[in-house]
């Protein structure tokens, strides 16, 4: 492949990165001005942890090089964080109006808050986009074996915060509300537990077969059911950190 090939190459996957990070940050931000149940699917379509985890892992998946597979992946969540808080705190100001108890202004605490939040998912950002971009590059250049672990970890990893939601709101629970503006709430909230479950199934069918990776489904599966348990963990771990601050 000549240079310019190369850089050709690179200029549309960083185009393709920059797109990317200003659909999601721009799309996660709207559906949070979506209420009722309605606001809680689409926020587990553009906002969650598979929406954007799956950004990251098919910006790798795209990427000629595991070095640019990291850097876009990660550079696709930062990006897209940072728009997104910047939106929150330009645009919609959720953080300022209010008074304490003592009738000072709340404005302070709510931009303390605002940038805490800011540098957690930064965080998250530039742990899980090198992980998730990596794991893309694998499946599609590794053999057999190799791919299909790195795709069942995907899966895993996507549907981790799913599971988590699962476990502290269990679905049988939320339907037995009564009151009809909380159910329908709450009818939303099972969707979306049930979408960030169930689409990361589709992706691990999707990447089976696409790659051919069933005729190794043992190690497939393996690897998805033990990466869904630790993620599941880690979002736990991460939305106490989370409501903490």
């Amino acid at each position: 492949m000549t240079d310019v090939a190369v850089g050709g190459s690179c200029r549309s996957h960083a185009a393709m990165v920059a797109a990317a990070a200003v659909a999601l940050g721009l799309l996660a931000f709207a559906a949070d001005s979506v209420a009722g149940g309605v606001g809680q699917v689409l926020i587990a379509l553009t906002s969650s942890g598979f929406a954007w985890g799956l950004a990251a892992f098919l910006a790798g998946r795209s990427a000629a090089t595991a070095k640019r597979a990291v850097g876009g992946a990660t550079a696709l969540l930062v990006l897209a964080t940072l728009l997104y808080y910047l939106l929150v705190l330009v645009v919609s100001r959720r953080w300022s109006g209010g008074t304490l108890e003592d009738g000072t202004s709340a404005d302070l605490l709510g931009l303390r808050s605002v940038a805490m939040m800011t540098v957690l998912w930064l965080t998250g950002s530039l742990v899980g986009g090198p992980v998730l971009g990596l794991l893309g590059h694998i499946v599609r250049v590794g053999n057999v074996s190799t791919s299909a672990l790195a795709a069942g970890a995907v899966c895993g990893l996507l549907s981790g915060e799913g599971w988590q939601a699962v476990m502290l709101a269990p679905p049988w629970q939320l339907l037995t509300v009564s009151d009809p503006y909380q159910a329908e709430f709450f009818r939303g909230v099972v969707v979306g537990e049930l979408v960030k479950i169930v689409l990361p199934i589709v992706v691990l069918a999707w990447l089976g077969t696409a790659h051919r990776l069933w005729r190794v489904w043992p190690t497939l599966l393996t690897a998805a059911i033990s990466s869904g348990a630790l993620s599941a963990a880690l979002w736990y771990v991460l939305y106490a950190a989370a409501h903490s601050i």
